[in-house]
């Protein structure tokens, strides 16, 4: 991932997705907390969001965040005017210019999918219940039917999270993801252990659903590995924080960050 500083703040964005044109995205970095469940920060994480939008060019009534619930909803924003809290959404698509759109996580993968020729955006929150609910497979499906998006045009990245070395999981996640294609390669068994490949599922249920392979980029970094860069619920506990991916249509004139 490509790395940059702003004011001071580290950001990371996609290598590929950085140079689209109409695009503007990044996810934030430690120790920028911009978590919207943390009630004992919540008025020091709104700020981070506040600023973290400000940087990319974006006003902060512009901001459109995913309360998430580990669900396979999608809110779909064809207007301005909605609810800056997006309460029990993991996912979010908009061809709408000036909004900020923000998914968080902290070892789940977010994945940004988009459509430079029709200037279409979606954002999903990959937990594992959402990716055996197939939920980014149904954000390309939305793009299409909502916007008439062309899937073989769509260029996506799949965020740092869990890498699959290191994504312990239970039997019946195994078993929750028995509809998910190739279920078989997505899972392997060490020592006795179960890990699961988050990046691998949410890749193919992008290729399955029309995005060239050359058009997904994976992040590639592990948050357990890397607490110095992003935050990780497994490897910290409770309340370590999250880290967001912040993205959206530019205005038209304006150069992507």
């Amino acid at each position: 991932m490509h790395l940059l500083e702003i004011g001071g703040q580290r950001y990371a964005q996609f290598e590929g997705l950085r140079m689209q044109r109409g695009l503007v995205h990044a996810f934030s970095t430690r120790p920028f907390d911009v978590s919207v469940n943390r009630e004992r920060e919540v008025g020091v994480c709104a700020e981070h969001r506040r600023q973290m939008a400000a940087d990319f060019g974006f006003d902060a009534g512009s901001l459109r965040c995913c309360v998430q619930v580990h669900a396979a909803r999608i809110a779909v924003l064809e207007q301005t005017g909605e609810a800056p809290m997006l309460d029990g959404f993991d996912a979010v698509v908009t061809g709408e210019r000036g909004l900020a759109l923000m998914t968080f996580s902290a070892d789940c993968p977010l994945v940004l999918v988009y459509d430079p020729r029709r200037e279409v955006l979606g954002l999903a929150h990959a937990s594992w219940r959402c990716t055996v609910a197939a939920l980014v497979r149904r954000v390309v499906e939305t793009m299409q039917e909502r916007f008439d998006c062309d899937p073989s045009r769509l260029c996506a990245g799949v965020g740092p999270s869990a890498g699959p070395m290191r994504y312990e999981v239970k039997e019946d996640v195994y078993l929750a993801a028995a509809g998910l294609p190739e279920r078989a390669r997505l899972f392997s068994v060490r020592d006795g252990r179960l890990y699961f490949d988050l990046w691998e599922a949410n890749r193919l249920q992008l290729v399955q659903a029309g995005v060239p392979r050359k058009n997904v980029e994976v992040a590639g970094i592990c948050t357990m590995s890397r607490t110095d860069l992003f935050y990780s619920f497994r490897r910290e506990g409770a309340g370590c924080g999250h880290f967001g991916l912040l993205a959206g249509l530019s205005e038209p004139g304006r150069v992507s960050s």
